[in-house]
């Protein structure tokens, strides 16, 4: 969140390659400055672990008015640009991973118990929305598979392989959320993979091209990717095994 929030101050935009909001909208440059906000906000909360559950919300919440206003109306315009449905599913794995996380956060706002159970059953569709993300990616990595593995840095042995590996990843993953069947461990696999990239992959691109917006984005994409999944596992593991597949009681 820290990062986002850093690149937009630092481009004075929203996030190029991630938050593509035309730039004929009204009031643009301000919804840019409580775009920043929201990010910085989130960042100092989670750290400080004050308010979290609100400024995850708010987070959450975004990523939401990005969907319906700006990421979906592009792709009903262009239903067969593979960018925009993976820019729009990404936004959707973070936001739904805000809101799983929000819902299994100490109540540190003061919030209602209405709130509170409007927050556990966006957990639940965050959850199934955090799966489709998942099939999603599977079926892309399928469709442009030559070009994935022209991403795999080039000392990796067996390239064609690790390729299918990772949509196999996807698939069983999107798979065990659904059904609700090993999800933690599922979880678990999914935040080493995309740590792994961030290591492997996207570090290595990203340092000394400190000017390229969509090299830095991608990166703490994953990074973040990668701290949801490890949450979502350490809240199977520890608190409620399968707990998010059904609705749950407040």
């Amino acid at each position: 969140m820290a990062a986002f929030g850093i690149i937009e101050l630092s481009i004075r935009n929203f996030l190029v390659s991630e938050i593509q909001v035309p730039e004929g909208v009204p009031l643009r440059g301000a919804l840019v400055i409580l775009s920043i906000a929201v990010f910085l906000f989130a960042a100092v909360a989670i750290f400080f672990r004050f308010r979290r559950q609100l400024a995850l919300l708010l987070v959450a919440g975004m990523y939401l008015i990005l969907l319906l206003t700006v990421h979906l109306p592009a792709l009903v315009a262009n239903i067969y640009n593979g960018g925009d449905w993976a820019v729009t599913f990404e936004g959707i794995m973070i936001g739904s991973g805000a809101i799983i996380i929000a819902a299994q956060l100490p109540n540190d706002s003061g919030l209602s118990g209405r709130w509170l159970r409007i927050i556990q059953l966006s957990a639940v569709v965050g959850h199934y929305l955090f799966a489709s993300a998942l099939f999603l990616f599977a079926i892309q990595h399928i469709i442009y598979f030559d070009y994935i593995v022209t991403l795999i840095p080039a000392w990796m042995p067996v390239k064609v392989a690790l390729a299918y590996l990772v949509i196999a990843a996807y698939i069983l993953s999107g798979l065990s959320f659904v059904i609700g069947r090993g999800v933690g461990l599922a979880a678990f696999w999914l935040g080493v993979m995309f740590g792994l990239w961030v290591i492997l992959l996207h570090a290595p691109r990203a340092i000394g091209k400190w000017k390229v917006e969509a090299e830095w984005a991608s990166l703490f994409v994953a990074l973040a990717v990668c701290g949801v999944s490890f949450y979502i596992c350490r809240r199977e593991t520890v608190s409620q095994p399968d707990g998010l597949i059904v609705l749950p009681h407040v």
